[in-house]
């Protein structure tokens, strides 16, 4: 069986280790989250992990997950791509909307939002991201 979704709202990402998709109805002013059970370049296997999980992770994630960054080039509307720890620190990964295989930042999540991390930690947090998920992306 396949299933397409109406809506251009759809966003892959992991959060505590787990891969999920969310799905975003701006009309109807709803979200739905599941679970990515399986992947291939045709199909993803998914999984509704019930609303209980599903609150708990859209209420840890939201105020997080949509952010408007800044370079020297240009200023856009990242995506949350990925959660990790770091040390005992919560790191998270942004994804650019245009070139999400290429251009990835890091910030450190505290209090419900984003914060800069030090240009020294900033490679190490990289490196520790890279080796966590080695297989999710080209390169940071």
């Amino acid at each position: 069986m396949n299933i397409r979704f109406q809506t251009p709202h759809q966003y892959l990402f992991i959060h505590r280790h787990v891969k999920h998709l969310l799905l975003l109805w701006k009309k109807e002013h709803k979200r739905n989250l599941y679970i990515v059970e399986d992947e291939s370049t045709e199909a993803l296997t998914l999984r509704f992990p019930g609303d209980t999980y599903a609150e708990m992770v859209l209420q840890e994630i939201e105020p997080i997950f949509f952010q408007r960054l800044e370079t020297d080039e240009e200023t856009f509307l990242a995506t949350l791509g990925a959660t990790f720890e770091y040390g005992k620190r919560l790191m998270a990964m942004y994804v650019h909307p245009e070139r999400p295989q290429t251009d990835l930042y890091f910030f450190e999540v505290r209090d419900e939002q984003i914060k800069e991390i030090a240009d020294e930690e900033y490679p190490l947090v990289v490196q520790a991201f890279m080796l966590e998920y080695p297989d999710l992306f080209a390169n940071p």
